[in-house]
């Protein structure tokens, strides 16, 4: 029998190990506090810079922002622009994967679905799309001017068309000049210039400075280009050879505003649209496809403007069936007509097309052209812009903020896309493919997943910098023109 000494020694030994079991516990309980408050607060830091590097390339992507896009009457037009500028990224983007561009069942080898009449527009359209973009110019350059004139206004076209023609060399040549020497730096450090598959670096930069210069001059010197340039004719600058574009830009651009100089006094409508219909068709009869484009435009703007006039063309209420099934058609027609395959290779002009050969056939023989098929790509371009001028559905479409978005970014979308292939798209095209274990001569399921997600992840970076590009570039471009041509004005009101 325990004496009552040892028992009472026994439950103080016990009060004690259970006093010892609870401050361990307090002290767990506390340990553990601290450390998921730790973790909370590492947990925020990492939220809140996440949200910094998110808002950070949020404010790359959404430029601009979707309050400062305001719609106006023509911003449809800026729409198609918008849309005709992602038509070119992507038949140049897909040039990395398949090569789409010659006709479906041409050969063996040209089976791909993507290469159908109507679905090759899409992926292929890069030809159909420039021609648009020809429209779209000479329609929004001489809006303004033929509505002076229409009200009886013609001697303010001067001053006008003097204003824009000062500052258009300005807007289109110099965000091109500082892309390139951009280029140039790059292929100090290895990179090629796009679409430049022959392209050997001086030996010092100096000389690539030199050489850069001397392209520089070709590109805007009317010595070196005006011939070809005028004629629609292909001359791919060495630096990028996307930019080719843009002396025939500018000097559609004179054409246009020397037809509304000739053609200020003439205020009867009809005499001076059938004048410039007719210097429409002998452009392209004589092979001068661009300035076909060009005056095609300023039709389409005269007669959309003589529609306003009349208001016969329906904006609000219920359209009409057949006027609307009409014009659906013509948009449908130059849809397909867009996608006509290329025939600047001998191959093309002899080899099966399928869906399109009767359209080979009907091209006129003779046509002082480099591709025969810009016949079509420019008639498509003409009949969709008149065609989406009539169908309020469709100019909704291109209102859309999608579309506005794309349309304030497009200068700079179709400037930087190719660099951007040389840059990083086909080191990511390589990369993805290694890491999936896909061979690029394997055009299986895989492949095209694989194309699906380059495309995610290559298009976000390349918008974003088109973003950035159109900020710090395009506007501060216009804005030194318009900022030039006051200094001008200016100095020469002084020396009256």
């Amino acid at each position: 029998m325990s004496s009552p000494t040892r028992s009472s020694t026994d439950e103080k030994r016990s009060k004690r190990k259970q006093l010892h079991v609870l401050e361990d516990l307090e002290a767990l309980q506390h340990i553990d506090q601290a450390s998921t408050i730790s973790e909370l607060d590492s947990g925020l830091r990492i939220v809140r810079v996440s949200r910094r590097v998110l808002s950070f390339v949020l404010s790359f992507i959404r430029y601009p922002s979707p309050g400062s896009l305001r719609l106006r009457p023509t911003s449809w037009l800026d729409g198609v622009r918008g849309v005709a500028a992602l038509a070119v990224y992507l038949f140049h983007a897909m040039g990395c994967w398949a090569s789409l561009v010659p006709a479906w069942r041409a050969d063996d080898a040209q089976t791909s679905i993507l290469q159908l009449p109507l679905v090759r527009t899409i992926f292929v359209g890069g030809g159909g799309a420039v021609s648009v973009f020809f429209v779209l110019s000479g329609y929004v350059l001489t809006q303004r001017c033929l509505r002076l004139i229409r009200a009886g206004s013609g001697t303010a076209v001067y001053p006008a068309v003097a204003s824009s023609a000062f500052r258009r060399g300005f807007r289109l040549y110099l965000p091109p000049i500082l892309l390139t020497f951009c280029e140039m730096l790059m292929t100090r450090l290895g990179f090629p210039p796009p679409l430049n598959f022959s392209f050997v670096a001086e030996p010092t930069f100096h000389g690539q400075f030199w050489d850069w210069l001397v392209e520089t001059n070709r590109l805007v010197n009317p010595l070196y280009n005006f011939r070809r340039a005028i004629h629609g004719f292909v001359t791919h600058p060495k630096y990028d050879a996307v930019i080719w574009t843009i002396p025939v830009e500018f000097y559609g651009s004179m054409v246009c505003y020397s037809l509304l100089f000739a053609l200020a006094r003439v205020s009867s409508n009809g005499p001076r649209m059938g004048f410039v219909a007719l210097f429409c068709v002998l452009s392209m009869a004589f092979g001068y496809w661009n300035i076909f484009c060009f005056t095609a435009g300023m039709l389409v703007a005269d007669i959309n403007l003589g529609q306003e006039e009349d208001s016969t063309v329906i904006r609000t209420g219920p359209p009409r069936p057949k006027r609307t099934l009409l014009w659906t058609s013509g948009f449908a027609i130059s849809f397909y007509l867009a996608g006509f395959p290329t025939l600047v290779y001998k191959e093309g002009r002899t080899k099966p097309m399928p869906g399109f050969e009767t359209l080979r056939a009907l091209i006129p023989a003779g046509l002082d052209m480099e591709d025969p098929a810009r016949f079509w790509w420019s008639v498509a371009g003409a009949v969709l812009l008149l065609s989406v001028s009539q169908l309020p559905r469709f100019r909704a479409v291109f209102d859309t903020y999608l579309c506005q978005y794309l349309a304030k970014i497009s200068f700079s979308l179709y400037l930087v896309h190719e660099f951007c292939i040389v840059l990083f798209g086909l080191r990511l095209q390589g990369l993805l493919l290694r890491v999936a274990g896909v061979e690029s001569q394997n055009k299986g399921l895989g492949y095209w997943v694989i194309c699906l997600v380059w495309f995610a992840l290559f298009t976000v970076p390349v918008f974003a910098l088109a973003a950035q590009v159109d900020r710090w570039v395009n506007v501060p471009s216009v804005k030194f023109a318009k900022w030039l041509e006051e200094r001008c004005l200016g100095m020469y009101r002084k020396l009256q």
